[in-house]
Formats: structure tokens, C-alpha cells, sequence
């Protein structure tokens, strides 16, 4: 049976956050959508009725909420956004976030503003060019992330290649005790274990290597690789659990390197 390591935990989260990409990619693109589908506000529009700070429009001494109007259009990007992308932003979160505050998050806090119902802005040609173009460079950056998590997912499966060759190895090589092996087969046993040490080693290589690349998409910024895999690994005991893992097997392979060495040299 195949010793279950971290690295088979990180498969299993890496496939979780492949995932949610999916589905984080699909809500941008409904969510660009129906921006685009939404008519802007025109200036005789958005001096008609006078609002108040919490979104209102008065009328006749009263308040009252007005979607009928060009001018909550604003309102409807929020709904819009709160339907699509906010449930994947905040998905992490142990606390409800504010929408505003994920709008910020998402799109910058010029947007934010502009969409805000306390600053009392409207639809205009330019809201909607910059809500657009964030959504834009939103997308190319959570598609660089998903460059980034697919190479992970590829490290992952050839580091658990041989992380299970080397443990299933041990496994077996445990169940005959030293003592029933003749000379040649310690021999034989230590030459196997330095093979092993040697294939951890250059794990530990190829990972370093994968560790400083970065990934991008069009004119997004170089996602980088590492901190893919800090955030990926956040909750484990480690955030670098091929690192670890391969160390510790290593580290394995030495000891009971060690321990046939001495029967070999008794047998001299």
C-alpha cells in the first residue's frame, strides 16, 4: 500500500483550487458580460433627481430606491458583481466582507468608488470603460494564477512519482529484516539506498528550480511561483511540502544507509 505523504495532500488541495479557478474564471466572464449588456448614464440623466448618500433618490419628501432609472446603473454592476464573482473572492473567508470592500479588491479602489451608492456617481462611459478594463486585467491575472497552479499540479504528480517509488521501496525492503541478509544483498541494499538519496536530491533541485519561475498572461504582471505555493499551502504544517517531504525521505534513506553499513563492515 502506497504511504500517503503531503505531497499527496498538496495534489488533493491544488485539484480543490483548479477547481475554483474554473469557476472563478466563468463568473468574471458573466460578470464582464453584463456590464457590457448595461447602458451608461447620460448627463441629463444623472442631474434629473437629486440622491441621497445611502443611494435614495428623493421624491416628494420621501426616499425610495428608483432601478428604473439610468442612474442606478451603478447599483446593478454591484448586484451583478455580488452575484458572480464576490461568492468565489470571499470563499476563503471565515467573515462576511463588505461588497464594496471586494470590489476593491478585485478591481482597485477607483472603481469601487465610482460604483460606491455614497458617492452618488452614475454609469457613465468612462465608469464603464474602467469597470470593464479592470475586469480585463482581473481575468489576465487570475489566468496567470492558473498557469501557475497547472505547473504545480504537474511538480506534484512527478515529485509523487518518486516519493512513492522510494516508500514503497523502504516498505518492502523493511519486511526482511538485516540480519537475514547475506553480505552481497547489504551491498546490494546500500547501492539502492544512494540511488535513492541521489533521486531525493535531485527532487530537491527540479523544485527549487520550479519554486523561482513566474507565470503571466497578455500584459499581466509575473504571477510567481512561490508565492502560488505559500498561498496554496497556507493551512499545512508546511508551505513547502514536496521540500519537506523530500528532506525527510532523504533523511530516511541516510539512516537506514547507515544502519547497513555497519552490518557490512561487522561482515568483513
Amino acid at each position: 500500500m502506497t504511504v500517503r505523504t503531503p505531497v499527496h495532500e498538496s495534489i488533493d488541495r491544488v485539484a480543490d483550487e483548479r477547481e475554483h479557478l474554473e469557476g472563478y474564471l466563468t463568473a468574471i466572464d458573466r460578470f464582464a458580460s453584463g456590464v457590457r449588456e448595461l447602458s451608461v448614464s447620460s448627463p441629463s440623466n444623472s442631474a434629473a433627481t437629486p440622491r441621497r448618500p445611502d443611494g435614495g433618490v428623493v421624491l416628494a419628501g420621501r426616499s425610495r430606491w428608483r432601478t428604473d432609472q439610468p442612474s442606478d446603473r451603478c447599483e446593478q454592476v454591484r448586484d451583478l458583481f455580488a452575484d458572480t464573482i464576490y461568492p468565489y473572492s470571499v470563499a476563503d473567508l471565515e467573515e462576511p466582507e463588505p461588497l464594496l470592500e471586494t470590489i476593491a479588491e478585485e478591481f482597485g479602489t477607483d472603481v469601487a468608488v465610482a460604483l460606491s451608492p455614497a458617492t452618488d456617481s452614475q454609469f457613465s462611459p468612462t465608469v464603464k470603460r474602467a469597470t470593464l478594463a479592470a475586469t480585463s486585467d482581473r481575468r489576465d491575472r487570475c489566468l496567470a494564477f492558473q498557469q501557475a497552479v497547472a505547473r504545480e499540479a504537474d511538480s506534484l504528480e512527478s515529485a509523487a512519482l518518486t516519493v512513492e517509488s522510494i516508500t514503497d521501496w523502504l516498505a518492502r525492503a523493511d519486511e526482511t529484516p538485516l540480519l537475514n541478509l547475506d553480505f552481497d544483498a547489504l551491498r546490494t541494499r546500500h547501492e539502492t539506498l544512494t540511488e535513492h538519496r541521489e533521486r531525493c536530491r535531485a527532487l530537491l533541485a527540479d523544485r527549487q528550480l520550479t519554486l523561482q519561475r513566474t507565470a503571466s498572461h497578455h500584459a499581466s504582471a509575473g504571477v510567481r511561483q512561490r508565492s502560488v505555493t505559500e498561498y496554496l499551502y497556507s493551512e499545512f504544517p508546511s508551505s513547502y511540502p514536496v521540500l519537506s517531504t523530500t528532506l525527510r525521505l532523504e533523511g530516511v534513506c541516510a539512516a537506514c544507509q547507515r544502519a547497513v553499513r555497519d552490518h557490512l563492515t561487522r561482515r568483513v
